[in-house]
């Protein structure tokens, strides 16, 4: 897949065009995006692979591992019902919470 620059400034560390990263790419430019693209890059995303796609990947990790507001906004974007956006969010808020004390 091709990705604009705005997408490849947030995989400095990899390789885009090595063959064997490419099959497994795919869920790290998602994540990328999700939690620290800009406005060009999730609107790429968005486009890219479409709100289901990117609400399947919320269910499945991004619950798991992105940050509280992008959570939000995520959840937003990709339709998911309030009380388990909510709920995603509080949990995210919880693992801060580990973090920081």
């Amino acid at each position: 897949m091709e990705y604009p620059e705005s997408v490849r400034e947030l995989l400095w560390e990899v390789d885009v065009e090595d063959p064997d990263v490419a099959e497994r790419l795919d869920r790290v430019v998602v994540e990328r995006v999700m939690e620290r693209g800009g406005w060009q890059a999730m609107q790429w995303l968005l486009g890219a692979h479409g709100r289901g796609p990117l609400r399947q990947y919320l269910e499945a990790r991004g619950c798991r591992v992105l940050p509280p507001r992008e959570l939000r906004f995520w959840s937003w974007v990709c339709g998911v019902p309030e009380p388990l956006a909510s709920s995603w969010v509080s949990q995210a808020r919880t693992r801060e919470q580990a973090w920081w004390g």
